[in-house]
């Protein structure tokens, strides 16, 4: 890495922009180094918690001998084999907000912006990390610190977001209860940099991590060329929306229904590789698949989850997910680890930067 170098799998998760000193930029939405490793570094720390690094990957090795750091995996695929397909939970239910305004203005029932609402009117969080878009529909992180605020994060952007840098500011700037949404890559970098427990890093202020279900993340150059061809100028865009295999995009004046196989060729390359449908390592996962519209599945997976819930029971309704409504989610979430398990397999053969070993371990010691 002594000169400028993009890695093609990096997922924009912003664990090394919010924790690596020698980091130096996001290009294309790709971690750039133009000074080549130093510092930690050069250690391995980088390697330790980048959702995208897995084993024995012979190229990092050489880069990042890893000398104070080991390695934990915690991705979906090391999990025991009765939760491989959604993960370890306590219950799955359907929700959605109880208040009408929050649900017109949000999407599928608008659940995580009303328990993040809820949870900071009663002092469960101080902090919620959200991703809200620019004019142009880029992804960026905000610490909301009010219900106002949070309504700034409401629907989906179908673009990667570096939500783990809006962790770091929302530690730098003191709070101390903080919940975080994001996507399973983002999520599992937090969960990565919690297994090094190194106090400096103050970690323990993440009190609860809300997953997103995602079976893909756009480049945004790549959505914006594929709009345009088709006469979408995206800062016309009011709001996308996927329902029935079809990818909507609503403007003022029209609605476009794109087939979701359509916009394959906008995916981000490290998408490919992705095996986690459900945000297996979240505290609570949600999406609309399995619930009926205007609702929300939840999949609530900790203590932390269930208290999140619990918390905000006055600003959600819930009820219990029938069992067809669990089978399309393990149906989703089978079909994504089967089809890219191949593709980590087809991009083992023309490895060019962290991509290595897919098979699941544990722990490996630094040596």
């Amino acid at each position: 890495m002594a000169n400028e170098r993009s890695f093609p799998i990096c997922c924009y998760c912003g664990a090394c922009a919010a924790f690596i000193p020698d980091f130096e930029k996001y290009k294309e939405e790709e971690v750039v180094f133009d000074k080549g490793c130093g510092g930690t570094v050069s250690k391995g720390f980088c390697f330790s918690f980048c959702p995208r690094s897995f084993a024995a990957c012979r190229l990092c090795e050489e880069e990042c001998p890893r000398k104070d750091y080991g390695v934990c995996d915690f991705s979906p695929c090391a999990s025991s084999p009765e939760g491989r397909i959604l993960g370890h939970y306590k219950e799955i239910i359907s929700a959605r907000a109880t208040e009408e305004g929050i649900r017109e203005v949000g999407q599928d029932g608008s659940v995580i912006t009303a328990m993040l609402c809820e949870a900071l009117r009663s002092g469960f969080i101080d902090a919620a990390v959200v991703a809200i878009r620019t004019e142009d529909w880029k992804a960026e992180p905000f610490v909301a610190t009010t219900p106002e605020e949070v309504l700034r994060g409401r629907g989906s952007k179908f673009t990667a977001c570096p939500s783990v840098l809006g962790v770091w500011e929302a530690i730098d700037r003191g709070y101390e209860n903080i919940a975080m949404v994001g996507t399973g890559c983002n999520i599992e970098a937090v969960r990565r940099l919690q297994a090094l427990r190194d106090p400096a890093l103050e970690l323990d202020r993440v009190k609860v991590l809300i997953g997103l279900f995602c079976t893909e993340a756009f480049w945004h150059r790549d959505l914006v060329m594929f709009l345009a061809e088709r006469g979408i100028e995206i800062k016309e865009v009011e709001r996308f929306y996927v329902t029935k295999g079809k990818f909507m995009v609503v403007t003022k004046d029209k609605e476009y229904s794109i087939p979701t196989k359509d916009m394959e060729s906008c995916a981000r390359d490290t998408c490919r590789i992705c095996e986690d449908f459900t945000s297996q390592l979240a505290d609570v996962s949600a999406g609309s698949s399995g619930s009926p519209e205007g609702y929300t599945s939840l999949i609530i997976r900790t203590k932390a989850g269930e208290e999140l819930v619990s918390v905000s029971k006055r600003a959600i309704e819930t009820k219990k997910l029938d069992d067809a409504g669990i089978k399309k989610m393990e149906r989703l979430a089978f079909n994504k680890k089967m089809r890219n398990y191949g593709m980590i397999l087809d991009q083992m053969g023309i490895c060019s930067a962290c991509l290595t070993n897919p098979y699941s371990f544990t722990l490996q010691a630094s040596h």
